[in-house]
């Protein structure tokens, strides 16, 4: 049995397996190396490594080396290429997309074929009283800013009027601009595109809505700014507006990728 001393802790007696105090020691360190022979030897530059799932059981290896990275520009990309060897993908164009082509990943330049890359609606409802032979902003508007210089812009609008006249017929017209540049002209020389007829001095009124689609290729990345104007063919006698009473007119924007 132990002994209990004054110092607070257990002594072992001689009846103890640890009388013999270095033979124990030798003992445990036996048992140790036993457990952790794995752990022993080595050389330089090995690491050690599991051997098995049994405890304690671990061998030593040579340090893997890594990979090399094959990358050497800003914006390169790193690929499996065949045998799972690290291969360089070199930074595409501006505006390419990613893709693959044989198997692996490879900068391209973007499908064409008529997508829609943005849409910009423009409405207003602001009056516009245009009783001029001289083309004058309709306050129909709006700006779109493409994306490719190839692209194509759609556009399509949709011009509330009032046209009246008080004695001889009274006809209007309407173009289509892209900034100061005429794209589409509805108004012809005489602005008579659309003509209000009548027969003596009979008042005539006509209201509705001119509809037109044009297809612009404006070779550019800078902001557009598409307008109407209108104007009269006979200011005399003749009273016509653009979006009377809060009538509004529209026009959209398409952005089509060539």
């Amino acid at each position: 049995m132990a002994n209990t001393t004054n110092f607070g802790w257990e002594t072992p007696d001689d009846t103890d397996l640890v009388k013999d105090g270095a033979a124990a020691i030798r003992t445990l360190a036996g048992a140790i190396d036993t457990s952790l022979v794995d752990l022993k030897g080595g050389t330089t530059n090995q690491v050690l490594a599991k051997n098995s799932n049994t405890d304690m059981d671990f061998k030593w290896v040579a340090d893997a080396a890594g990979m090399t990275n094959p990358m050497t520009t800003t914006g390169d990309t790193i690929y499996s290429s065949s045998g799972s060897t690290p291969a360089r993908l070199a930074i595409g164009s501006t505006g390419n997309v990613l893709t693959v082509a044989g198997g692996v990943p490879t900068w391209a330049a973007p499908a064409g074929g008529g997508k829609v890359l943005q849409v910009v609606q423009g409405t207003t409802t602001t009056s516009a009283n245009i009783n001029t032979t001289t083309l004058t902003d309709t306050n129909l508007t709006a700006t779109i800013t493409p994306t490719l210089n190839t692209s194509k812009i759609l556009v399509i609008f949709s011009q509330s009027y009032y046209n009246s006249k008080s004695s001889n017929a009274c006809a209007f017209g309407i173009v289509l601009k892209r900034d100061s540049t005429t794209i589409l002209d509805l108004a012809g020389v005489n602005k008579n595109r659309f003509t209000l007829a009548a027969t003596g001095a009979t008042a005539t009124v006509d209201q509705g809505v001119a509809t037109a689609t044009y297809l612009d290729a404006p070779a550019t990345t800078s902001a557009l700014t598409y307008k109407t104007q209108a104007a009269v063919e006979v200011v005399s006698g003749t009273d016509f507006y653009c979006q009377l009473s809060n009538s509004p007119s529209t026009i959209i924007l398409l952005e089509i990728g060539a």
